[in-house]
Parts: C-alpha cells; sequence; structure tokens
C-alpha cells in the first residue's frame, strides 16, 4: 500500500505546495482511494506532480463536514468522471467556527454538492470495497479534543456545540495488515483507534491523520492534552503518522511519549506501508 501526502499544513524544500487541509491519495493493489480533498483544487496541481492518477481513483472520502477537508469537492468530480464519493448524511449541515472577535465563520462544505449523482450519503459502518469499511458512531470512554470548543452546529435557528457525528474514518486490510485513517479525529483519536478495534478485533497497525491537539495555549499544561493521549495510543502498538491540525507542539510532547512509532507528515511524502 502506498499513500500520497497530496496536501498537508506544511511542505519539504522543493516539493509540492501545502496548505491548511488533507488530502491523501492510497494506491492498494486492487483500489485506490482519495481521502479528503484539502480546501482547493490543490491536491489536483499535487497529484500531477506526485504521479498520482486522480482518474485511477474508484472511491473518494470525505472525512467530515469542514472545508479543509471536502473544499476540494467540486474539483475531484471534474478530475475523476466515475468514482462515488462518500459522505456522511449529516456532513452537509451548517457548521461553525468561532472566531477571536466573537463571530461565526462558516466552515462547512458546499451544500450544493449534497444532491450530486456521485454522493454517496452514509451512516454507521459502511463497506465501501473490499477491506475497507467506513465508520462513524464512536463512543468518548476518553476525552475529545479541546479544540472542539469553538466549534459549532447551527441547525435552522439552533447554534450548538458540534457533536462531529459527521465524521467518519476509514479502515484499510491488505495482506493482514491494516490502516486506519482520520482526517480530523474531532471525536478523539484513543477513541477513534478504540472503535476500529471493536470492528477489526484487534488494533490497527498503523494509523494516519490528524488528531485535532494544536492550541493557542502556552502555559505549563500545553502539552498535558497531548502527553495523555499519546499514552493511551502507546499501549496498541501501533505506528503513528501525523499532522495537519496537530501542531506542532502537540507534536513535540507526542513525540516524547511515543518515540519511533509517531512521525510527521507533510505535503509530498510517499509512505510505503
Amino acid at each position: 500500500m502506498k499513500v500520497f501526502v497530496l496536501v498537508e499544513n506544511t511542505s519539504g524544500p522543493g516539493g509540492p505546495e501545502g496548505e491548511h487541509g488533507l488530502s491523501l491519495y492510497i494506491k492498494m493493489k486492487k483500489t485506490v482511494f482519495l481521502f479528503d480533498t484539502g480546501q482547493s483544487d490543490r491536491f489536483v496541481r499535487n497529484a500531477e506532480i506526485l504521479g498520482a492518477d486522480l482518474r485511477e481513483v474508484d472511491a473518494a472520502v470525505i472525512s467530515h463536514g469542514h472545508y479543509d477537508h471536502g473544499g476540494g469537492m467540486a474539483a475531484f468530480l471534474a478530475a475523476n468522471g466515475h468514482a462515488p464519493v462518500y459522505v456522511h448524511r449529516r456532513a452537509f449541515e451548517t457548521h461553525l467556527s468561532l472566531r477571536s472577535d466573537g463571530s461565526y465563520a462558516d466552515i462547512g462544505l458546499d451544500p450544493g454538492l449534497e444532491h450530486n449523482g456521485r454522493v454517496v450519503l452514509t451512516d454507521g459502518e459502511t463497506n465501501i470495497s473490499e477491506g475497507a469499511v467506513l465508520f462513524c458512531d464512536v463512543g468518548n470512554a476518553c476525552p475529545v479534543p479541546s479544540g472542539n470548543g469553538n466549534l459549532f452546529l447551527k441547525i435552522e435557528n439552533d447554534l450548538r456545540p458540534d457533536d462531529f457525528a459527521h465524521e467518519q474514518s476509514l479502515i484499510l486490510e491488505e495482506e493482514g495488515k491494516t490502516v486506519l485513517i482520520s482526517g480530523c479525529s474531532h471525536r478523539g483519536i484513543a477513541n477513534i483507534v478504540e472503535k476500529a478495534r471493536d470492528i477489526m478485533g484487534r488494533y490497527p497497525d498503523t494509523v494516519i491523520g490528524g488528531f485535532h491537539l494544536k492550541t493557542r495555549s502556552c502555559g505549563p499544561d500545553a502539552g498535558s492534552e497531548a502527553r495523555s493521549v499519546s499514552e493511551v495510543l502507546l499501549k496498541t502498538g501501533a505506528d503513528f503518522y501525523t499532522g495537519h491540525c496537530t501542531g506542532e507542539t502537540a507534536y513535540g510532547h507526542m513525540k516524547e511519549v511515543l518515540g519511533d512509532r509517531l512521525s510527521a507528515l507533510k505535503t509530498g511524502d510517499v509512505l510505503e506501508i
């Protein structure tokens, strides 16, 4: 299995340019997936640079209803004429972010795409091909990220904290190895890993995605959340690749706990799993 990082917040010298978002091109022996599209069409240009042919994608997944993961959906539909795009049935609701000036910014998906004929609305567990399962309904045995506190859901005139029921993750299995892919892990990466274990009967071998641990806090407790999550993840025995919304500060604290089991993602990386 090869994973091409088409978009991530960071990029290496001389490599494809990143943006705030995530997009992964996953090439398995029988199937090719696109997981998220970033916020624009940049993933299309980067795919060309990396030799990742978007026309070969058999199925695309949007992890949740935020623009930095599904903003390039229309660009994908134009670049690939056949692949279904799996989106949770609640992802097209109105998702808002509370800004520092007290205003709310719309950070959702283009609602006009909900009824596109290639968009498949999902819920629960969805087998999208052999060895590929989408899932949501993640529990809360472990705390969810504190960064969720400024994220809201608006239904009609009702504004409420976003519970991220619209978030879904992907399990891939090939040749006895399992890979778990998460977009932002708003439900908590520890909770998502536990749900994957419940589905598979064991922990995944590899976990890839953003962990939503970026924080504005610089105080002495700024790393406690990242370290406590890492202590839970360490017990799984999995290898972790992370970036995007994890944040450099949180990554440093996680690295102290997970050591060689944790690696950073950047735009243009190609992972051999």
